[in-house]
């Protein structure tokens, strides 16, 4: 018994050592996973403001389609007195040919009012142009930045569900750790317990084999009496 108590006292041991092991590769795990949890958040975090950059940056192409909107309305408009100032100085021309050599000064007049609103249709007509490719660009861009804003969306969601996963392997982890340290007292407990028992099977075998020595020096000397009883006839015994 002593000598199993004692290898159990060993398996004890080592198993004991096992698991303050296994207790420090869980407290590891658990500051890696908090290390993790906080990495989660600030990504979070980051990820959130980004979004919001987004959205911002969706408002501003907003406006500036608005306003590119008004401004190829207010091109129109000037195209538009482009085209009545050309019908006017065409009909000064024709009304100063009528006044013959005395109109043909305001004749000339009217010529480069003519082309000067020729020159003012023409270059309306580029911005025109130009503010509807820049129209188009802008269209992209803004649902470029829309999809962008949707991809970090879903981005931040994700990082908001790995930060729950991180959060309860964090907790599980601390709860791990202390269950193992508990189990961990527990053994050294049982561990000392095995050991107090092997040394008690140990006095308890030296106190047998002490035992066992005397009942054989009791049983010499009991040898040596001869009890009368063993010589007398049973009737005599049972007189005496």
């Amino acid at each position: 018994m002593a000598s199993r108590t004692e290898q159990q006292a060993a398996s004890v041991e080592e198993t004991t050592a096992a698991f303050q092991e296994i207790n420090e590769a869980i407290k590891d795990l658990s500051t890696r996973a908090k290390n993790a949890g906080d990495l989660t958040s600030r990504t979070k975090g980051q990820a959130e403001q980004s979004g919001e950059v987004v959205r911002k940056a969706v408002t501003a192409m907003g406006r500036i389609e608005t306003s590119s909107r008004e401004i190829g309305n207010i091109i129109g408009v000037i195209d538009e007195i482009a085209f009545q100032t050309n019908l006017l100085a065409l009909n000064a021309g024709v009304e100063a040919a009528r006044v013959g050599e005395a109109g043909r000064g305001f004749a000339v007049v009217a010529q480069e009012v003519r082309e000067l609103a020729q020159r003012s249709t023409e270059a309306a007509q580029q911005i025109k142009e130009l503010i509807a490719t820049s129209q188009g660009e802008v269209g992209n861009g803004v649902a470029l930045v829309g999809e962008t804003g949707e991809a970090l969306e879903a981005i931040v969601a994700e990082v908001r569900e790995i930060d729950d996963h991180v959060a309860s392997i964090v907790t599980t982890a601390r709860e791990q750790a202390v269950g193992l340290q508990e189990i961990n007292t527990a053994l050294h407990s049982i561990d000392q317990g095995t050991q107090q028992n092997a040394a008690v099977a140990e006095q308890s075998t030296a106190a047998s084999h002490g035992l066992a020595t005397e009942a054989s020096s009791l049983n010499d000397i009991l040898s040596r009496f001869k009890l009368a009883e063993q010589s007398l006839p049973r009737g005599a015994r049972r007189a005496a």
